[in-house]
């Protein structure tokens, strides 16, 4: 399973489609090294039969015009776009030639597909990441197939196609639709959890399938991938984590809602301390939020507290209307904010639901204090309010890095507890280190 170029130089004959107009078409199209389409349409004349192109892409829209775009090459690969837009005409005009177009395309997703000689009596999937680094291959076999991961033992361009996750069933499928499906949503799965390994989104920019003499190609659009500089699992011992992704799709020991939303807030790249605790605080506010009972969430039903704040609104209204003369005015808009306000007086504190949750998961807190995580969240609230954590003159002394590892620290105690990993990770939390999870109670008692 190589990362070689999946598709060189191809010329196409097809149709360009867009607003009830088409056009015969000869394009070039091949897949980069990052996974994306590059496109060279040539020269197109500028003629009654074309000119809705330039119309389509001059129109006052917030987004580029999409086009359909269709061919077919010379060895029978067929290809196809909904979703292409242009980026630039570069119109010119030549007194032998006329007005002439030679556009600058790009697409969100297309399809490729092609008949083989060769047929595959067993389906293949597989997934091409971006910036995978791993040493030895990743291998583990599950009722859909055997599951194997590799990629890159150093990376040089982090963009740059380098990993792919593959799946084969050891016996043909009485259903190939369904197997694809379920073998779809596990790769997925897999992807997604690696990420936290990486502590690094990994995109997919190119999927394969094979299924009798059948081959499809799936190209999607990705924005550049961030390499994270603090890796979950180092990259030599990923073997047991992806194991426990892998069985956490099957028998996942945690029905977690919204596990996936938390692990983009995490693995989302920044060079700025206050972005990454910014975003492991929202990553670890989803979780709570997304599996806590609204008793876990709410000091009071929410029924019962109605009544209250209705009580607490009179009140207040009551003591604006004490104001003086001037600011009687703005009575009913005061009293309007201030009753919004109270629906926070019925709702637990983010550390509260931290800890609830940690109790309901079982996921262990050893070696971070109540006083950590308290002084991480009053850090977060600073970065949010008012931009940036340090203000000119103030004590530094107070290290913003440490209630970033705190935070991150517990983020990362959520995720491998989700998935019910035990084996080595790598710590921040007081200086780098490789710990075992769960963590060992020796380690802080020492």
């Amino acid at each position: 399973m190589g990362n070689q170029d999946l598709m060189e130089i191809k010329s196409f004959s097809g149709t360009l489609e867009a607003s009830g107009y088409s056009t015969p078409i000869t394009f070039s199209a091949s897949i980069s090294h990052a996974g994306k389409i590059i496109f060279d349409f040539g020269v197109i004349p500028l003629t009654q039969d074309t000119v809705y192109i330039k119309k389509q892409f001059l129109k006052e829209s917030p987004k580029f015009e999409d086009f359909t775009l269709s061919g077919t090459s010379y060895d029978g690969t067929e290809f196809k776009t909904k979703d292409l837009y242009f980026t630039c005409l570069n119109d010119s005009w030549s007194k032998k030639a006329g007005s002439l177009m030679r556009p600058d395309g790009h697409c969100r997703c297309a399809e490729l597909h092609r008949t083989l000689d060769e047929i595959f009596p067993k389906p293949l999937l597989r997934i091409h990441l971006k910036g995978f680094q791993n040493f030895h291959r990743l291998t583990v076999t599950c009722r859909l197939g055997l599951i194997v991961m590799v990629g890159a033992s150093s990376i040089d361009n982090p963009d740059k196609v380098i990993g792919a996750i593959e799946i084969q069933p050891e016996k043909i499928p009485v259903d190939f639709t369904s197997w694809h499906d379920e073998a779809d949503k596990l790769l997925e799965h897999i992807r997604r959890v690696m990420s936290v390994a990486s502590a690094a989104v990994l995109q997919v920019p190119v999927i394969e399938y094979f299924v009798e003499n059948k081959y499809k190609i799936t190209v999607l659009s990705q924005s550049e991938h961030a390499q994270s500089g603090m890796r979950v699992i180092h990259f030599l011992d990923q073997q047991p984590f992806f194991e426990a992704a892998v069985k956490s799709f099957f028998e996942p020991p945690i029905q977690v809602k919204n596990l996936f939303f938390a692990i983009e807030w995490f693995s989302m790249g920044s060079s700025y301390s206050e972005v990454r605790l910014v975003n492991a605080m929202t990553a670890i506010e989803n979780l709570v939020d997304s599996n806590l009972a609204d008793s876990d969430t709410f000091i009071r039903p929410k029924s019962e507290f109605n009544t209250t704040r209705r009580v607490l609104r009179q009140v207040i209204k009551q003591c604006i209307e004490k104001w003086s003369d001037d600011d009687l005015k703005n009575v009913g808009e005061a009293v309007k904010a201030l009753n919004e306000k109270l629906a926070d007086l019925n709702r637990r504190s983010i550390f509260e639901k931290i800890k609830r949750l940690a109790e309901l998961w079982s996921v262990p807190l050893d070696g971070i204090s109540d006083k950590q995580i308290r002084s991480a969240k009053r850090a977060r609230d600073l970065i949010v309010h008012r931009g940036n954590y340090y203000e000119e003159g103030e004590d530094k002394s107070d290290d913003l890095w440490e209630h970033v590892t705190v935070i991150r620290e517990i983020v990362v105690r959520f995720f491998l507890t989700a998935i019910n990993f035990k084996g080595s990770y790598c710590s921040y939390l007081g200086g780098y280190h490789i710990t075992q999870f769960p963590p060992q109670a020796s380690e802080f008692n020492s």
